[in-house]
C-alpha cells in the first residue's frame, strides 16, 4: 500500500502538478491549549466538572471563540493540547513556554511524572512489577493536512528536573465517551520483550482509539494521512520504579519529516520500470 501510494505521488510530481518539495509554506504553525491550571496533578479535563464530569467547556487557547480543538467533544475526558501540520518540513513546539509565548504570558498546565507511561524495576530480567499511571498522562491531538511522516520528540523542560525518558503511544482516531483518569495501564510491559500491554486500544475505556505505533525512549515516528485525526498519550517512562513521582514539565517537538531524495529518485527509476513493463506487455499482445 505505501508503495501504491509513493508511485502515485511521483506520478503527480512527474506529470507537472503544483507539488513541489524542499519548500515550505509560509508560516503557519498552529498548537492550542486547553487553558485550565490544576493543582493537584489531575489534569487535562475538558469540562469545569473536572474527573467528576459535567460543567461548561473549559476555554482554549488558539480556537475560535475558546471552542474545543478539531472537533473533540465536551464528555467526561481529557485533552491537553492539540497541534495542526500545515506544510511539509514544518516543526511545531507544544510546551508552557510556548504558550506563554503565542498567547500573551498565558500559563498552561504541561506536566507528567515519573511512571505516567509506564515503570519497572532496574532488572528487567526479574522485574517485582510493570506498569504505567493514567493519573499523570498528558493528552495531545495531531491533525495533518499533508500526507506525510510525523516526529514526536519529548524532552524535560529543566535540566535538574528529576525525569529522564517519555513514553508515547499514538492511536488514529479521536476519543470519544468516558475516560478512567485513575487506572493503571501497560501493566506488564518490558522494553523490547514484552510490548504487547501498550498495543490496546482505548487503554483507559471510552472508545474511537486504534492502536497505530508507540516509542518508550522519548521519541516515536508515524505515517500520517491528510485530514486524519491522531491521539497522542505521553507520560515518564522510568526504570527505577517511580510510580507516583512528582510532575514535572516537558517540551514535545511535532515535526513533518521530509521524504529522503533518495527515496524520490528510487521512485523515478521505479516509474521507469513500469513504463517500460507495460511497453513490453503491449507489444507482446
Amino acid at each position: 500500500m505505501q508503495q501504491k501510494r509513493l508511485v502515485k505521488a511521483i506520478g503527480v510530481a512527474l506529470t507537472g502538478s503544483a507539488l513541489t518539495f524542499g519548500v515550505a509554506g509560509p508560516a503557519s504553525a498552529h498548537v492550542m491549549y486547553n487553558s485550565a491550571n490544576w493543582g493537584d496533578g489531575t489534569d487535562g479535563w475538558v469540562l469545569t466538572g473536572g474527573s467528576d464530569g459535567g460543567g461548561a467547556p473549559i476555554p482554549w487557547l488558539g480556537t475560535e471563540n475558546g471552542a474545543l480543538p478539531l472537533g473533540f467533544t465536551p464528555e467526561k475526558h481529557a485533552l491537553n493540547w492539540a497541534a495542526i501540520i500545515h506544510n511539509p518540513h514544518q516543526t511545531l513546539e507544544v510546551s508552557a513556554a510556548h504558550a506563554a509565548r503565542e498567547y500573551d504570558g498565558a500559563v498552561v498546565d504541561l506536566d507528567t511524572a515519573n511512571g505516567a507511561w509506564g515503570s519497572w524495576q532496574a532488572d528487567l530480567n526479574n522485574p517485582t512489577f510493570t506498569r504505567g499511571w493514567a493519573h499523570n498522562t498528558d493528552f495531545g491531538l495531531i491533525k495533518s493536512e499533508i500526507d506525510t511522516t510525523i516526529r514526536i520528540a519529548v524532552d524535560k523542560v529543566n535540566e535538574a528536573d528529576n525525569i529522564f525518558n517519555f513514553g508515547i503511544t499514538v492511536f488514529k482516531g479521536i476519543h470519544t465517551g468516558e475516560i478512567n483518569h485513575h487506572s493503571v495501564w501497560n501493566a506488564g510491559y518490558i522494553s523490547g520483550k514484552n510490548e504487547a500491554p501498550a498495543k490496546v486500544n482505548n487503554p483507559f475505556g471510552g472508545r474511537g482509539l486504534t492502536y497505530l505505533t508507540h516509542g518508550d525512549s522519548s521519541f516515536v515516528e508515524f505515517d500520517a494521512r491528510a485530514g486524519q485525526l491522531y491521539s497522542i498519550y505521553l507520560g515518564g517512562n522510568d526504570i527505577n520504579g517511580d510510580i507516583f513521582g512528582t510532575p514535572f514539565g516537558y517540551k514535545a517537538t511535532v515535526s513533518a519529516v521530509p521524504v529522503p531524495a533518495a527515496v524520490w529518485l528510487f521512485g523515478s527509476g521505479l516509474m521507469g520500470l513500469i513504463g517500460l513493463k507495460r511497453k513490453k506487455l503491449a507489444y507482446q499482445k
